[in-house]
């Protein structure tokens, strides 16, 4: 009787685990899926572009104006002229698409790019445009600006990638690669190589 009673509780106790196991939420994994910023609807990468600034100042001529310039003064315009800017994200927040091109200043297709965005600046309103080199591009940046004269329109900016945008966002292909993103920071687009006006217009407010 009492062996009938322990195989009895054993059946008992079996029936149990089973029905709080089935009864038990599998558990949630925590591990982060990692973002693939090349994927259509991927949010933007981080932004921080090392501006180009124009620093090519004309020689003292020996005019008055410059002749009584305090030294005081001289280091204030030396320091201006040095002085290092940096495009982020909350630079360009403002409500409407962004066109984002990775581009290398010695690249023909990508000075044609810019050359048609430059012919086609009636149709920006609020529409931005990021000009994003590699690091070692920098010392290509000056021949380029001079060429195109980006620097006369102040919704382009040019610089330099400082938080490895390009490696999270190239897909290396043609170059310029362009990627547009909405106003929510969300990739809508990528083009390759040279793209048609008429294939942008519908993204540039």
């Amino acid at each position: 009787m009492l062996r009938k009673l322990l195989i009895l509780l054993c059946i008992i106790s079996a029936t149990n685990t089973i029905a709080q196991q089935k009864n038990t939420p599998p558990s949630k994994t925590t591990e982060k899926k990692e973002v693939d910023y090349k994927e259509l609807g991927a949010p933007m990468p981080r932004l921080k572009v090392l501006l180009y600034k124009d620093t090519a100042t004309k020689k003292d001529t020996g005019t008055a104006a410059t002749r009584h310039m305090s030294k005081k003064k001289k280091r204030e315009a030396e320091a201006e002229k040095n002085e290092v800017s940096y495009l982020t994200n909350e630079d360009v927040d403002n409500g409407a698409n962004l066109i984002v091109m990775m581009f290398n200043p010695t690249c023909s297709h990508c000075q044609d790019e810019t050359a048609m965005l430059k012919k086609n600046m009636s149709l920006f309103n609020k529409t931005q445009i990021v000009l994003m080199a590699n690091p070692g591009m920098m010392q290509y940046l000056p021949d380029f600006v001079n060429l195109l004269h980006v620097l006369d329109y102040p919704i382009m900016h040019v610089g330099i990638d400082s938080s490895g945008f390009i490696n999270n966002a190239f897909g290396y292909h043609l170059l310029p690669q362009i990627n547009i993103y909405d106003k929510n920071r969300k990739l809508l687009k990528t083009y390759n190589g040279e793209v048609a006006i008429d294939s942008l217009k519908s993204y540039i407010q």
